[in-house]
């Protein structure tokens, strides 16, 4: 009898190995499905995210050209006030 019930055990082991490998191959393949995925998305925006990357510096130049503007106008207004007085 403990031949019969070692042995029963052994196979239960051997059933529970087996479940959790295929868990984890599932586990797996869904990761390496999600993984592709996500690739996908970066590979698609990234054409966008370049774009805007590039945008945002002529944005920077703008405004710093503008506040240059703004500068120079504040600059003589100050002047003004000067000689008014």
């Amino acid at each position: 009898m403990n031949a019969i019930g070692w042995q029963i055990g052994a196979v239960l082991f051997g059933v529970a190995i087996l479940i959790i490998a295929i868990y984890i191959a599932k586990t797996l393949n869904s990761a390496t499905k999600t993984i592709d995925r996500v690739n996908k998305i970066i590979d698609y925006n990234e054409k966008n995210l370049n774009q805007i990357i590039d945008n945002a510096a002529d944005i920077t130049n703008n405004v710093r050209s503008i506040l240059d503007v703004v500068e120079k106008v504040t600059g003589f207004f100050k002047v003004l006030r000067v000689f008014k007085k």
